[in-house]
């Protein structure tokens, strides 16, 4: 019997949906819904199946939020508006063009099968072990916006701001009505018993700068795009360790580089360090090119290399 994993509530208006490896996030109030976060083909499922659960009628969510465009944030778009026929998907012009690339749709494709098929199997949830090609986006149900702009879903204010240094064109949200913070990825790749893998793929110093504006707001719930949300001095001390852990790592790699003068040999010594648990549910091939942007931010932010 497949596995039904229920929303969990993390305040007045807020769910946690998904699952473990894949966290989603929905605001409710005054009859308006939205999420933030799309998942992957094999979440989508599961995602309407909750939002069933709490007694949401498909036509009762307006918005869905893209928060960036890479393989597991934003291959189940297509499922969630077939599902969600009155919502409309959220991104800004950047993830537009992105998810409008032949070569980006095919490479998201296979690293789509690999992970759905995963965590369909790690979750015990009911689903396929493949799914169709990705495909362009339809125009009618976009609505393009931009860090800066906000969404009010009821009388909750959705401020959106810029994801810089993760992913091009990314979109976190502040809900400061209930100081609650959807991070996605710019809050890092949390493990239940550690800090996690680094996510800096476009830019060290701008994704530290983000983590480190996240955190100063203290937020009451943090909203990861990986591994559960958190709430209080947890999510404070969660963004201390994590900016903490981030640094050190940017120095490793620094440090490992000046002995041997080799970018690919300190990929490869990071991609032995972190390829395990939670990161297994991507392909080795994933990681370890996501291993090469993080050795070349990092020498690039210390100015040794171009």
């Amino acid at each position: 019997m497949p596995c039904f994993i229920p929303p969990r509530q993390l305040g007045p208006n807020l769910w946690l949906l998904g699952e473990h490896h894949l966290c989603l996030y929905l605001i409710r109030d005054q009859g308006q819904a939205a999420i933030y976060e799309v998942g992957m083909s094999g979440t989508t499922p599961l995602v309407l199946a909750q939002l069933a659960h709490l007694g949401l009628a498909p036509e009762d969510v307006s918005w869905v939020i893209l928060s960036h465009a890479h393989s597991d944030h934003s291959a189940g778009s297509k499922g969630l508006l077939e599902g969600l026929p009155e919502a409309r998907l959220a991104l800004t012009a950047k993830s537009r063009e992105l998810l409008g690339r032949a070569s980006t749709l095919g490479r998201f494709s296979a690293d789509d099968n690999f992970s759905s098929a995963e965590v369909i199997r790690r979750s015990d949830l009911d689903g396929p072990r493949a799914w169709p090609p990705l495909e362009p986006l339809p125009d009618d149900r976009l609505l393009l916006m931009e860090a800066g702009e906000s969404l009010m879903v009821g009388g909750q204010r959705v401020e959106l701001l810029p994801g810089k240094g993760h992913a091009p064109g990314g979109l976190l949200a502040w809900l400061p009505g209930q100081g609650a913070f959807f991070a996605s990825d710019s809050a890092g790749f949390r493990h239940p018993d550690r800090p996690g893998f680094p996510l800096y793929f476009v830019s060290y110093p701008d994704y530290m700068e983000v983590l480190e504006g996240i955190a100063a707001r203290r937020p009451e719930v943090l909203g990861l795009g990986h591994q559960e949300a958190l709430s209080g001095e947890q999510a404070a001390r969660y963004l201390e360790d994590t900016l903490a852990h981030l640094r050190a790592w940017h120095q490793k790699i620094a440090q490992r580089f000046k002995q041997s003068e080799d970018q690919k040999e300190v990929s490869t010594w990071l991609f032995e360090a972190f390829y395990r648990d939670e990161l297994t549910i991507y392909s080795p091939a994933n990681i370890a090119y996501c291993c090469g942007l993080l050795v070349r931010r990092s020498l690039q932010a210390e100015g040794l290399i171009a």
